[in-house]
């Protein structure tokens, strides 16, 4: 597939949408921590649920390859979350391990996977099967954005340590249940713009099995990998299932 690696004013329109956005997301977070004392679990929580729909802007891009360096700007802002600069960001994502250390692991890695999920499909010229990407990075979003503090109330009895990171059951079928609503989500909104595969009928047969089999892997990955890698095992092991899946039902035509 041939990629135009252009430049258009649309293009710096769409990326400063996306970056705004994301800022907007951070600095309620900062502000929820600062202003109304919520704790950081909670504002870490808020980010890692809204910040990755910047992904939502990419079929707006007239060369959706640019889509890439809005995740990569995050990428060098998360790296250096503990300066001075971006030290209040730091602060409403990290956890009381990143504290030690002096840096937001879970963040870091979850604007890396967007990334280089992004650069995959849009640098190649395959923008138009980006609805496969966007489903495993909506899994992570909602699934495992859902599933800790799901797992941690309802999930305390029936908590078990896997690879250093406590599972639970009501944690895993919350992944389970709203990692396939951001996979459904997120075939229905590329769909309508990169191609009609998800036709009533039919198409919408394959939507809900190709959700499903996402959830599922996603949700045994995250089950399995260990402690603070979910962020890139769960969107990348995901993706490559569902893409794989996908040729198989003729969804996808390389």
């Amino acid at each position: 597939m041939q990629v135009e690696f252009g430049v258009a004013l649309d293009d710096i329109i769409v990326f400063f949408i996306a970056l705004i956005y994301a800022v907007v997301i951070l600095t309620i977070a900062d502000v929820g921590r600062r202003k109304m004392n919520l704790g950081s679990d909670f504002t870490r929580k808020m980010v890692h649920l809204f910040a990755g729909a910047a992904i939502w802007t990419v079929p707006f891009f007239p060369h959706p390859w640019i889509a890439t360096f809005v995740g990569l700007v995050f990428v060098i802002m998360l790296a250096l979350a503990n300066t001075e600069r971006f030290g209040r960001f730091f602060a409403a994502m990290a956890r009381p391990e990143d504290l030690e250390h002096g840096s937001v692991r879970g963040p870091f890695w979850y604007a890396v996977s967007i990334t280089i999920l992004t650069a995959i499909f849009t640098f190649t010229g395959y923008e138009e099967y980006y609805f496969i990407a966007g489903a495993a990075i909506m899994i992570m979003m909602l699934g495992d954005g859902m599933s800790a503090p799901i797992g941690m109330k309802y999930g305390a009895r029936h908590t078990r340590e896997i690879f250093g990171s406590k599972r639970s059951l009501e944690g895993c079928l919350a992944l389970f249940i709203f990692g396939f609503v951001g996979a459904v989500v997120a075939f229905w909104w590329f769909g309508i713009f990169s191609l009609t595969v998800f036709t009533p009928g039919t198409g919408h047969v394959n939507m809900i099995l190709l959700a499903l089999i996402g959830a599922f892997t996603a949700t045994i990955v995250e089950l399995v990998s260990p402690k603070g890698t979910d962020n890139i095992t769960l969107p990348m092991i995901s993706c490559i299932v569902m893409f794989l899946v996908a040729i198989q039902m003729g969804l996808v035509i390389l």
